[in-house]
This record gives C-alpha cells, structure tokens and sequence, in this order.
C-alpha cells in the first residue's frame, strides 16, 4: 500500500491555486489521482480489516470526502479543500461520526491519523459518560498504554468547566466525563505519508488506536 506519487505535488499546487479555473485545466490530472486514491483506500480497508472484521463490506468511495468545499462553509472563497480525506467505519458512511472510526488526513506538512468521538450525539456523548463513570479504570490502562501513548500522547477535545448534569463531582473519574470530544491524533511526515512503511506504520498506530475505539464504540450500542 502507497499513496500515489501526485497526492502531495497535487496539493501543494491546488493551495497555491485554488480556483475554478486552475483546477479545470488540471481536471483530468484530478480524475486519475481520485481513482488511484480509491484503489489507495480499498488497500488501507484491507489493512484495517485484519484488526477489525466489522469493516468487511466498507466501499473505498464511501470512505474518500470530496475534495470540493460546501459553498456555505466555505468562508475564505476557496472553492476546494486542499487536503484529502479518508474516513472508515463500520456503518460505512464517511459522514458519520456516531461511531468511532480510522480517519486518515492527507495534506503536507499536516498529515494525521486520527479517531475517536468527534463530533459525538448528546446521546452517544451521554452514554460515553456513563460507561467512563462505571469502567474508568478500563479507559484510564488504555491511555496510560505504551503504545497508545507513544503514537497519540494524550486524549483531546472540548472540556467542560464543571460536572455534566447527573455526575457528581466526586466521581474517580470526573475528569474524563468532563469531555465534550475524545479524540485522538497521530502526526504523520511527508516522508512517512508517500513513502513505503505507510502500510506497517498504519498497522502499529491502528492497534494502539483500537482499544480506545472499541471502549467508545461499546456506548454506542
């Protein structure tokens, strides 16, 4: 498995010309990387899959995010994202983030893996709080892992200042409720993201990743 040799170049174009007319005349440039990358996605399911057999099944075009903004959020003007976006989980819909899935960021000098509870329900969120409140100790061996901690440091997200409404603030593990968002990161180089060792790479941060994204996803049933 190996990103197409264009990803990188492409996109260091398209952010230094991110326009209508730039991206026509690359139209057919853009249409040959898409397809290579739909073949580099069906590669990483394939690699996620031996970890986890509940993405038997996932399309590599369900899983690649367009690369052309939503006009309405598009705040700067700019016409496309100058990034690509794969993201991978069970339900097979790159859109949803009602469960926790593999998202894999693609962009120089900013590439990621990435996963967790982004963009969680208020009743995911709440049943994520529950299963922290009676199986902390669970959560807290995951993030003190070595390899958990090597490839993504600590658990980000937005932090509420006080107790959420129906956990007291004595709670063993109140810190953690607190979280809005628990999400995780792994920076990935240039290097890295074109070169050869993607494949072994992705395969060592997947099985860190896991067990933070089975605990989260175990709430979500």
């Amino acid at each position: 498995m190996q990103l197409p040799s264009d990803t990188l170049p492409f996109l260091r174009e398209l952010a230094n010309n991110n326009h209508r007319e730039w991206f026509a005349a690359h139209k057919t440039r853009y249409q040959s990387l898409h397809s290579e990358l739909l073949d580099f996605t069906d590669d990483l399911i394939g690699v996620l899959i031996a970890h986890d057999p509940l993405l038997i099944g996932v399309e590599p075009k369900n899983c690649l995010f367009r690369i052309y903004k939503d006009a309405r959020f598009a705040r700067d003007g700019a016409p496309y994202k100058t990034h690509f976006g794969i993201h991978v989980v069970s339900s097979g819909k790159r859109s949803d983030f009602n469960r926790a899935g593999f998202y894999l960021h693609i962009e120089p000098n900013a590439s990621m893996i990435a996963g967790g509870a982004h963009s969680p329900s208020p009743e995911w969120l709440k049943h994520i709080r529950l299963r922290i409140s009676h199986n902390g100790s669970e959560l807290q061996s995951i993030l003190q892992d070595k390899g958990f901690k090597k490839h993504f440091g600590e658990v980000q997200g937005e932090r509420l200042l006080r107790p959420p409404q129906g956990f007291s603030k004595d709670d063993a593990n109140i810190e953690l409720i607190k979280y809005k968002t628990l999400w995780v990161k792994s920076d990935v180089s240039d290097n890295m993201i074109s070169g050869k060792k993607l494949h072994a790479h992705i395969d060592k941060v997947f099985t860190a990743y896991q067990p933070f994204q089975q605990f989260l996803n175990a709430a979500s049933s």
